[in-house]
């Protein structure tokens, strides 16, 4: 991964970049779609990797685990709240999705896998 040693650690969505534990996920569509916000906020791997190739794109975000889990948390229970605390379609549903804009500052931060 940009000139860093990287192994597979797990199954395939789990790398491990100089040291560094990382998440891995595609978005083909323009999203990254989270099933399970409460898990997917309640994870503690160190790094995860973000990466777009919704129109043939090929860009990276390289978010820092905890942040990224914050935004992600309080941008889902921000929705739920304007929509009167329940999902309007499926109150039962724990979807949620990152937008490339909204993780745009971690783009290229290949650094933090230095």
């Amino acid at each position: 991964m940009r000139g860093y040693k990287a192994a597979l650690v797990g199954r395939s969505s789990f790398i491990e970049v100089n040291g560094h534990k990382a998440q891995v996920q595609v978005a083909a569509k323009g999203a990254w779609q989270i099933d399970d916000v409460d898990k997917y906020t309640s994870a503690v791997i160190e790094h995860v990797v973000l990466v777009d190739v919704t129109d043939g794109l090929r860009e990276f975000y390289i978010c820092p685990g905890d942040p990224l889990r914050v935004d992600v948390r309080k941008r889902h229970d921000q929705f739920v709240s304007s929509k009167g605390g329940t999902r309007p379609r499926n109150p039962e549903s724990k979807h949620s999705a990152i937008y490339p804009e909204q993780v745009r500052k971690w783009r290229n931060g290949w650094g933090r896998l230095a």
